[in-house]
């Protein structure tokens, strides 16, 4: 199979949306289930915290230091080794004897369930320019769902045959999605030649030399702050203003199927009118979002607000990571890993200032605080759009699409 990027199959791009969904479900297993690591350990909550903090960890990790050797080896071989591997680790996970080898096992699941960020650059590579975006919606869509059902095949599976069998369940499953990649994922030869320290260096020269990568991981960064704010004090406004409880709380994250059902249209959309069209509009309705659940507070409200911010934040990732994979395709995935690092220390401010931001001035507070993020990353992109304009304007060279 040629790696033209006229030769994306329907079949493989489904196939890769599956392993994007299947992959990244390995790291929210966990979540709904600390209650029963706490009971079979007989451990402390807080102890057991520690699971969940080691799978997030370790994915974090992966995409730094695993997601850039998508530029220097064969993406099919990378994505089918770390398939086995994170299939060995859940194996263990099921057979942990304690609580410290679970949380080794977790941290070792999070390093290698990275596959969805090696091959959604992967496919974008392997469409046509014009589909880009609709590529990397369908595939970001997969991650989505795979995110949604995990926590709610591991509360049920958990509760009724136990996490080891979940975790059992969940390795055949990664060895059944080996198999069927092998069988079916393209070859992408490599491009690039150089060792492994040069590889990692070159993230800096990235860094340094690609103003739209930079001003791309900022804004998504803001964008995803705004998101992560929210979901951090969102139980305590059930629990205050509404008298609820966690699983109250739970229903909302139901809202992300709208995104994820909403992915591949988005792509399209993002196509058709542009990247940096569709980041504009994601930013205003996502602010909007805020201002109304801001004003007025009641559960009606509330769903239809959460709907809208996760279609916004949604929309502004799928037409983000667009624009950052089209600068220099030979260097998809080192792009594509400091993208992500950008959104993930965004996530983590979010959470933090969200968190005082309900302790100082409740939900008010937060949600001016959201409207902030999106009101400071849309001057943000402002600026771009008006530097990019000069640019072109003044004649001057784009920046050198060098793959470091």
């Amino acid at each position: 199979m040629e790696s033209s990027p006229h030769y994306l199959t329907r079949g493989q791009l489904w196939l890769m949306t599956v392993a994007c969904g299947v992959s990244v479900a390995n790291i929210c297993y966990n979540q709904p289930l600390l209650g029963d690591f706490a009971a079979t350990f007989h451990a402390e909550a807080r102890t057991v915290g520690l699971v969940a903090t080691a799978t997030q960890t370790g994915y974090g990790l992966g995409i730094l230091f695993l997601l850039p050797l998508g530029d220097l080896v064969d993406r099919r071989k990378l994505t089918l080794a770390l398939v086995l591997l994170c299939a060995l680790v859940l194996a263990a996970t099921a057979l942990s004897p304690n609580l410290p080898f679970l949380i080794a096992a977790q941290f070792l699941v999070g390093i290698t369930a990275i596959n969805a960020q090696i091959l959604i650059p992967f496919a974008a590579e392997l469409s046509a320019p014009e589909r880009r975006g609709r590529t990397i919606g369908v595939l970001f869509g997969g991650l989505l769902y795979g995110i949604l059902l995990a926590r709610v095949v591991a509360g049920v599976i958990g509760e009724h045959w136990g996490w080891r069998i979940l975790y059992g369940l969940a390795a055949a499953a990664m060895l059944a999605l080996g198999v069927a990649l092998r069988g079916n994922l393209p070859h992408r030869l490599p491009t690039q030649t150089m060792s492994y320290r040069r590889l990692m260096a070159s993230l800096f020269h990235f860094v340094s030399t690609q103003p739209v990568l930079r001003r791309a991981a900022l804004i998504s960064g803001l964008s995803f702050a705004s998101f992560t704010a929210f979901w951090t004090v969102l139980s305590f406004l059930m629990a205050e203003k509404f008298h609820l409880g966690a699983a109250a709380a739970g229903f909302f994250g139901l809202a992300g199927v709208v995104g994820a059902w909403a992915a591949p249209a988005i792509g399209h959309f993002s196509d058709r009118r542009g990247p940096a069209f569709t980041i504009g509009l994601a930013l205003a309705v996502t602010a909007a979002a805020f201002a109304v659940m801001g004003v007025w507070v009641s559960l009606p409200v509330l769903i239809v607000g959460v709907v809208l911010m996760d279609l916004g934040i949604q929309s502004l990732q799928v037409a983000a990571q667009s624009r950052v994979l089209a600068l220099i395709p030979d260097a998809g995935s080192r792009l594509n890993t400091l993208y992500m690092v950008g959104r993930f220390i965004g996530g983590a401010a979010g959470s933090a200032l969200g968190a005082f931001a309900w302790a100082r001035w409740n939900w008010t507070g937060l949600c001016v605080l959201a409207v902030g993020f999106n009101l400071l990353a849309g001057l943000w992109h402002g600026w771009d759009l008006l530097a990019s304009h000069r640019s072109r304007s003044s004649g001057e060279a784009p920046t050198p699409a060098s793959a470091g």
